[in-house]
């Protein structure tokens, strides 16, 4: 980090929790608007229509959100 941006940085620690929330949303959420391209975006809604299709057809099935994250963390940890 240069000077302005340590500086910045320290700033932010001083602001009250909600407003820092504030802005770490704000400063990811222009990271994601920087890494999205058209391509990227196609890419995804045609993965999203294809997994619709097929759990409508039955060829996948769905599983409960805690249970993937739990199968999730386990492998993580």
């Amino acid at each position: 980090m240069n000077a302005t941006t340590e500086q910045l940085f320290i700033e932010a620690l001083s602001l009250p929790t909600r407003e820092r929330a504030s802005l770490a949303h704000k400063l990811l959420a222009s990271l994601e608007t920087e890494a999205t391209s058209p391509e990227i975006e196609a890419a995804w809604k045609q993965e999203a229509l294809e997994r619709c299709a097929a759990y409508d057809e039955g060829r996948i099935s769905d599983r409960a959100a805690a249970d993937v994250l739990r199968d999730a963390y386990r492998k993580v940890k």
